[in-house]
């Protein structure tokens, strides 16, 4: 072989053995990339799984939270009533007191005055030779007397009556308060506890979320959930509008069909020479869940609750997300109130809102309030405007306590503020 050749040789193995290395190299750099890559998509799955653990657990323990206060706010509504009445069974007890005090002066002084008069007794009378007339007089005039004292002791009686019966329902009262107060107290322990529980479970979620950068997506998320959930309760609500509208038609077609069978037997009856018996008019029966909206009250709805306003509508709560209602800053457990008359079309625990209630007030216009402590109606129940509907919160894994408040048209969320009178 000549030294051309053995050079040219020598130069293809010297590339070939360069290009193997750099193939091998580059196929353990794709490796690594791999395997990082298959680490990250673990850790993201792992903490997506950790995720929807926290939420479960947090709608766990927001959900006893809000049995458990609605319970303890309804036992303080009936403390409230039961010492209302115990302090108007106090004041009655005074009353029924100086009324007997009354009476017991005025059959003293009948007494008194019986007594003086008894000198002058019948016997006296007719010994004395006392004229008949002047006798029968007298006589009249004492049975008087004794009627008078045989009904003012009838009647001290009955106050000593009513005050034994006042005092034994103030006893029920007072025993009743006391009862109260004990479930109170147990009421408010096992809140406690379970707020202590839900505030572990709260830290923990929003550490999770923070670590992961799934804060946005947890937030997109929850959008699609509220979307598909309204979405849901509308097309709920239209199915049992129609059921309704179908069994009125239903139920207008037989009353129209009685009245003209009641009309066919009276003109039957007539024609024979007798009148018949006459049926009452029909009932209508006007189908339920019909509102008019929000569109009249335009800039004078009444605000759900008073607090500070912490997010207006549009305002950016992410790089990439806007706050679609309001954000109002109120301590725990305040009353959060209609702001018109409609029929809940969803309350329970969702995702990103904790307790949201979502009202229907017809013409297309629902109205949302969320991170609530507590709800106080159910799906289905009809609202008036006004009417306490929930008690004010920090649930869906809020750090602070507040009201999340929206107005939606069509299932657009729309300003609230330009509905909501100016204060």
């Amino acid at each position: 072989m000549g030294a051309q050749s053995l050079i040219r040789t020598l130069l293809l193995s010297t590339g070939l053995m360069a290009g193997a290395c750099a193939w091998a190299n580059d196929s353990k750099e794709l490796k690594d990339v791999q395997g990082q890559i298959a680490s990250q998509q673990q850790n993201l799955k792992q903490q997506q799984d950790q995720l929807k653990r926290l939420q479960q657990q947090l709608a766990k323990d927001e959900k006893a939270i809000s049995v458990l206060a609605k319970r303890l706010n309804d036992t303080r509504d009936q403390l409230r009533a039961g010492q209302a009445d115990l302090a108007k069974l106090n004041q009655q007890h005074r009353e029924l007191g100086r009324q007997a005090e009354r009476q017991q002066a005025l059959l003293a002084e009948q007494l008194k005055a019986a007594y003086q008069n008894g000198r002058h007794d019948y016997l006296k009378l007719l010994l004395n030779g006392q004229d008949s007339a002047d006798i029968d007089r007298l006589l009249h005039y004492y049975g008087h007397l004794n009627q008078i004292r045989a009904q003012a002791l009838q009647e001290l009686a009955r106050t000593r009556q009513q005050l034994a019966e006042n005092r034994r329902q103030a006893e029920h009262t007072q025993a009743e308060l006391n009862r109260l107060l004990s479930r109170q107290q147990q009421e408010q322990d096992s809140l406690s506890k379970t707020q202590a529980e839900r505030s572990k479970t709260a830290k923990a979620l929003n550490a999770t979320l923070t670590q992961g950068n799934l804060q946005l997506s947890s937030l997109q998320q929850a959008a699609r959930q509220l979307e598909q959930k309204i979405r849901e309760a509308r097309e709920k609500a239209a199915r049992e509008q129609a059921a309704r509208e179908k069994a009125a038609r239903e139920q207008a077609a037989r009353e129209r069909a009685e009245r003209e069978r009641a009309t066919r037997e009276r003109d039957h009856q007539d024609n024979a020479g007798s009148a018949g018996p006459r049926r009452p008019p029909p009932v209508v029966v006007t189908p339920s869940g019909n509102f008019s909206g929000l569109k009249a009250a335009k800039g004078k709805l009444p605000w759900p609750l008073n607090g500070r306003l912490i997010h207006r509508y549009g305002s950016p709560r992410t790089s990439q997300l806007s706050w679609k209602g309001l954000l109002i800053g109120t301590p725990v457990g305040q009353q959060v109130r209609a702001i018109a008359n409609g029929q809940v079309l969803y309350a329970d625990w969702l995702s990103g809102f904790g307790m949201v209630m979502i009202i229907d007030h017809g013409q297309g216009y629902m109205s949302l309030y969320g991170h609530n402590q507590s709800l106080l109606l159910q799906a289905g129940d009809k609202v008036s405007a006004g009417q306490p509907i929930a008690l004010s919160g920090e649930s869906g894994g809020q750090s602070n306590s507040g009201l999340y408040f929206e107005i939606r048209h069509q299932g657009q969320a729309i300003d609230p503020q330009a509905w909501l009178a100016r204060r």
